[in-house]
């Protein structure tokens, strides 16, 4: 059963935002500019950026993000949701998993693996090649945790 927001009159409005975050949780536009993981950060409620009920059958998660394009096939599909999850210290960053990055050119779903200031991106589809993103230029860094396929 999906958790749903019930909303009574005679709360106040932050109480009414407090339900409707605690219930829900954002889709961040895949196409977003850098910096579009703050929007779920900051639990604010954006204009740009949905609100999703929570997928119980799935593990705990921060944000959803829609997958665009067939570069993580076959593991991941264009249209695939992924629930991810907020990586707030190097040390829970799981080298080799799926994770989201927010960076200065946007936001990638790749594979990472580490490589002194850089991190390695890498495809499940083997016609697209690896790149390196400068540790510096990532804004947020968050772990796939679990997805959902539409059929």
């Amino acid at each position: 059963m999906l958790n749903s927001t019930i909303v009574e009159h005679s709360h106040t409005e932050d109480t009414e935002i407090q339900q409707i975050v605690t219930t829900t949780r954002p889709r961040i536009p895949f196409n977003a500019a850098a910096g579009a993981l703050s929007i779920a950060i900051d639990s604010v409620i954006e204009e740009e950026c949905e609100r999703l009920p929570i997928i119980p059958t799935l593990p705990d998660y921060d944000f959803t993000i829609q997958v665009r394009g067939d570069s993580m096939m076959p593991n991941f599909h264009s249209g695939d949701e992924v629930a991810c999850r907020f990586i707030n210290e190097a040390s829970f960053i799981q080298w080799g998993l799926p994770h989201v990055l927010d960076t200065a050119q946007g936001v990638v779903l790749k594979s990472i693996y580490q490589d002194e200031d850089n991190i390695i991106c890498k495809s499940f589809n083997s016609r697209y090649p690896d790149f390196s993103i400068p540790k510096d230029e990532i804004l947020h860094m968050a772990i796939v945790v679990g997805f959902v396929r539409q059929s």
